[in-house]
């Protein structure tokens, strides 16, 4: 009679328990490697995220957020995946509020919006949200473009060359917010800024 194979039980246990963890850890190295919109080359509210830095198209804008009373800060790199090598055609720097617009000749007709900066960022734009903050019972919702009230959908704001936007929940209101200096050394220096 045929002597019967016996399987090495521990060797096929062990071998599986590390293919799971290896499949798991390639897993969460792709959930966490994902950008604002995906990963490198997927666009956002039809931007793409390029390898280099387009310049047919190159202006600027400010975006200032102030949460009943105080300055909230976009944070800096925002729309810039370094680890992938990434710039989507909207982006900052630092955290003073500048949006860089950098697209290629063929969106050169393409009006970006407040809307689409937010949605590479990652956060919701509406009358009842500005990022994180949620305009609440007894919040009003304030927005400015170039100095003027504006009342429409706030991620409908076109951006165009150095547009500046306060988009303001509170109060305390601020009527009429600061307007951001584009003379200043900080606007001067960001935009020398590559990018």
């Amino acid at each position: 009679m045929a002597k019967r194979r016996e399987w090495p039980i521990m060797p096929l246990t062990v071998g599986g328990v590390f293919t799971v963890i290896f499949l798991g850890l390639i897993v969460a190295y792709y959930i966490a490697s994902r950008g604002p919109g995906g990963v490198h080359g997927q666009p956002v509210a039809s931007i793409k995220c390029d390898a280099n830095e387009q310049q047919a198209v190159h202006y600027h804008a400010h975006i200032a957020i102030l949460y009943k009373g105080t300055p909230v800060s976009i944070p800096a790199q925002t729309g810039i995946l370094t680890s992938q090598n990434c710039f989507y055609w909207m982006h900052t720097h630092s955290t003073s509020g500048i949006i860089h617009i950098e697209a290629p000749k063929d969106s050169a007709s393409r009006q970006f919006t407040t809307g689409d900066f937010f949605a590479i960022w990652n956060q919701p734009l509406s009358k009842k949200q500005v990022a994180t903050f949620t305009v609440g019972r007894g919040d009003q919702l304030q927005m400015w473009v170039d100095g003027k009230p504006y009342t429409g959908d706030p991620s409908k704001i076109v951006l165009k060359s150095h547009t500046n936007v306060v988009i303001e929940i509170g109060p305390p209101l601020i009527d009429p917010p600061p307007s951001y200096d584009w003379t200043s050394s900080e606007a001067t220096s960001e935009a020398g800024t590559a990018g």
